[in-house]
């Protein structure tokens, strides 16, 4: 199947790009309107009574009051800043720097009735003051309380903007990241899926995203339906092939008993072991199978482990009484189990097998009881396992080193253990004991809900 590229107009990179530069504009604009909308805003307040008594003797007199320029002292700190005259033509007259940084203002204040009071940077304007209908306006530095009220103001406006940035930049960060993330994980989620052996995870619409995370959503989705077809492929394929094996080998066995060799021909000998191993190598990997193609269904009874595990043992003395004395049950009143007494057993007998294969120990077995679920534990006292190769114990076909275990199989029994622990709604686990030699733990639920169809 072609795999359909990504445009370049359509890449991740260029619409991070994109997304990048428009925060940082939207950024920038926020903090300026932020810094022109929360800029605190100077009110208009009737003139102090204190500076009405000072100045309105000194502007009572026609011949001062026309005479009086902007920017001149009229007495102490008090300077003219506006001046509007009405003899002959309409004349207006401002301070230069008042004008260029608040003309509106002095606009407004001539426009007043009556005297008002207001902040301009660090001076107080005030006015108007008429004498036959001519105004002025007049300014002095504030004083200190003033100084401190207005620089307090200045200092909350700023707070305020300061938040409301991180507050909006924060939010726009989550927003973005929520938008990168949200696929990322959905294709986490898709791969662990994929990981259970799904063929069609779960995706959602990013296949039909055109940049390059629709590219890659789409490789998943078809890396997950090649891989599922390929198990599926190999699993049928050893399924047949063990299937087509178990006749002739059937056929070879009763010739080999009609056959008039002698019981003590050393190469007829060979031949039936030869053939006898064939066969269990063939049921081993038919039951692998069955167990992977989920062809196995559970026949729930329940059973004392204890019992279970006793049984196991002599039966296998039985067949090998040297093992009688190697192999040790622990404990009493072991737990009694809702399980299929077959797999469990198929479980344990191909660990203390593994264990008599590879060890010339002592092996135990015992238990541990935790109220809804218990431990069964299988301990040799060999040398253990590398702890490099722990991890590979049960994947099918790892066998140890055989030129140190000669009498070691394929490698399929502690496979067919672990797929048939998890059938069991169980898990096998496998390490090095503290004291020596491997131990191999079967953690299974005392009780398992019926399985549907």
């Amino acid at each position: 199947m072609k795999q359909r590229r990504t445009r370049w107009y359509r890449s991740l990179t260029l619409r991070l790009l994109f997304i990048f530069w428009a925060l940082l504009l939207v950024t920038a604009a926020s903090g300026y309107l932020l810094a022109v909308w929360n800029k605190p805003k100077a009110e208009l307040k009737p003139l102090e009574p204190e500076i009405y008594q000072i100045l309105q003797p000194l502007l009572s007199d026609a011949t001062t009051f026309l005479s009086l320029q902007p920017g001149r002292l009229i007495a102490g700190n008090y300077r003219v800043a506006a001046q509007l005259s009405v003899q002959g033509n309409e004349k207006l007259l401002m301070d230069e720097m008042l004008r260029v940084s608040h003309g509106s203002t002095l606009l407004r204040m001539l426009s007043q009735k009556s005297p008002q009071q207001i902040p301009l940077d660090e001076r107080l304007l005030m006015g108007p003051f008429e004498l036959d209908g001519n105004k002025i306006l007049v300014t002095k530095p504030l004083g200190i309380e003033e100084q401190v009220d207005r620089e307090q103001r200045e200092r909350e406006s700023t707070h305020a903007r300061i938040l409301t940035l991180l507050v909006g930049s924060g939010l726009l960060a989550v927003l973005l990241g929520i938008w990168l993330i949200r696929p990322i994980r959905r294709m986490t989620l898709a791969m662990r899926e994929v990981a259970e052996g799904s063929a069609t995870p779960e995706l959602k619409r990013l296949p039909k995203r055109g940049d390059e995370i629709g590219e890659l959503a789409r490789a998943l989705a078809q890396g997950a339906f090649d891989l599922a077809t390929s198990r599926d492929a190999q699993r049928r394929l050893l399924s047949d092939v063990s299937h087509e094996l178990r006749s002739p080998m059937a056929r070879m066995q009763v010739a080999l008993d009609l056959s008039d060799c002698s019981e003590d021909d050393p190469n007829w000998q060979q031949l039936r072991r030869d053939t006898e191993r064939l066969s269990v190598i063939i049921e081993r990997i038919l039951s692998l199978s069955r167990l992977e193609n989920g062809l196995v269904e559970l026949n729930h009874e329940s059973l004392d482990s204890g019992e279970l595990v006793q049984q196991l043992i002599g039966d296998m003395c039985y067949q090998e009484p040297a093992v009688s004395e190697r192999l040790v049950q622990e404990g009493s009143n072991w737990p009694v189990i809702d399980t299929d007494a077959e797999l469990l057993r198929l479980v344990l007998e191909n660990i203390v097998r593994n264990a008599l294969h590879y060890t010339d120990g002592d092996v135990e077995l015992s238990y541990d009881d935790y109220g809804d679920k218990c431990q069964i534990y299988i301990r040799d006292h060999g040398p253990g396992v590398d702890e490099s190769t722990l991890d590979t114990l049960f994947v099918p076909f790892y066998r140890g080193d055989p030129a140190r275990h000669h009498k070691a199989g394929v490698g399929l029994g502690l496979a067919l253990s672990h797929r048939t622990a998890a059938v069991l709604g169980g898990e096998l686990k496998a390490s090095n004991h503290s004291e020596g030699g491997l131990e191999v733990v079967l953690d299974l639920p005392k009780s398992q809900p019926e399985q549907t169809e």
